[in-house]
């Protein structure tokens, strides 16, 4: 094949998924800009907006946090929290462009996401036809709680960087797999969950048994969590305690290791509530991906993620579903087969979406 018609083949494997994405960050910027300029009044202003074109309209929340470790380091032990990896990128493009860091932290969600869109396209496309791969991609972009994706959040990296694991994982580079999936756990260290996937993958390849176990390519499982325990290493070397960002997150973060049990017993704010009964979406869907065998590999990592999130994940629940990428890839299936469901449930979530982005941009507690 020649070099033309492989970067045109290229281009037409693309299209989609960067239509895509063009559309929904057009689409959440004009939201965004219009509703602050038609409603100045804010929930809670920690710092003026908008920066450059509306972007710091995106750095509510969590997002200050990342921008004052980007800024100062980890000076304080509440900040050990926040893992290391979108902090440290927001920085040196901070350097690089001299850009604001909400500036810079949202522009790296929304480039992790466009790239995350590419290889999600592709990966579903390997696991499904190209109706099936589309409607998903459609779905996880519509996803209400989706916006996040473009938010000075580590969700996109997560997104992108499981992602990548797990396709090449399905190709046979198992060391790369690992590699990738290390410098996610750096990002959020939910994501060494992926790493059933990987087990999986590099099981089924040699027909399961103990002699699988043995292949030297197992070794390649180690890697994520040894990357992921640099940032412990640094915790050790800076505060003199490697659990410091557990114990914080135990003591200083409210209701952060709260589940499904302790919200159906407790009084929680409504928003909360809202997370819970979206987040049945992916739940459904991680259901979903035991239905075809090729499937497997996702459900390995999101039936745990799924399990996880709904037991200690609650106040964050909402952005912590839309990181579910696996289970959109069933839902998608399902939904391309009944076009007339199709285009009414996308567009809903949408709306609704839009409705939850106006909260946040004028930092109402969404997340």
């Amino acid at each position: 094949m020649s070099a033309s018609a492989r970067s045109r083949e290229l281009g037409a494997r693309i299209a989609f998924p960067v239509g895509l994405f063009v559309f929904s960050r057009l689409a959440l910027w004009l939201l965004a800009r219009v509703s602050l300029v038609l409603e100045t009044r804010l929930y809670r202003p920690p710092f003026k907006y908008p920066g450059l074109a509306g972007l710091e309209a995106f750095c509510w929340w969590d997002c200050g946090w990342y921008v004052g470790i980007a800024q100062e380091g980890y000076t304080r032990a509440q900040a050990t929290n926040f893992f290391p990896l979108l902090p440290l990128l927001g920085r040196l493009v901070h350097e690089l462009t001299g850009l604001s860091l909400p500036v810079a932290l949202v522009g790296i969600a929304q480039v992790a996401g466009l790239l995350a869109l590419v290889v999600l396209h592709q990966l579903f496309r390997e696991l499904a036809d190209e109706e099936e791969a589309r409607t998903a991609l459609l779905l996880f972009t519509a996803y209400p709680f989706a916006f996040f994706q473009s938010v000075g959040y580590p969700e996109s990296l997560m997104v992108l960087l499981t992602a990548l694991a797990v396709a090449l994982s399905l190709r046979g580079r198992h060391g790369w797999a690992g590699l990738t999936l290390g410098v996610a756990g750096l990002a959020r260290h939910l994501s060494l969950l992926a790493g059933f996937s990987l087990l999986y993958q590099q099981l089924r390849a040699r027909g399961g048994g103990v002699r699988a176990l043995l292949h030297r390519d197992v070794l390649a499982l180690l890697l994520p969590p040894l990357i992921t325990s640099l940032y412990f290493v640094y915790l050790w070397r800076t505060f003199g305690d490697p659990q410091l960002w557990w114990k914080v997150r135990a003591q200083g973060w409210g209701g952060a290791w709260a589940g499904l049990g302790d919200w159906l017993r407790g009084k929680w704010a409504p928003e909360v509530g809202l997370y819970v009964v979206v987040s049945f979406i992916p739940g459904v869907g991680a259901l979903l991906l035991l239905r075809r065998r090729q499937w497997w590999v996702l459900a390995a990592f999101t039936l745990p993620l799924m399990l996880v999130l709904w037991t200690v994940g609650l106040v964050g629940l909402g952005r912590y579903s839309a990181a579910v990428w696996p289970a959109f890839l069933p839902l998608g299936a399902w939904l391309a087969r009944r076009p007339a469901l199709r285009d009414p449930i996308i567009l809903g979530c949408a709306l609704f979406q839009g409705m939850l982005v106006y909260f946040f941009v004028h930092s109402y507690p969404i997340n």
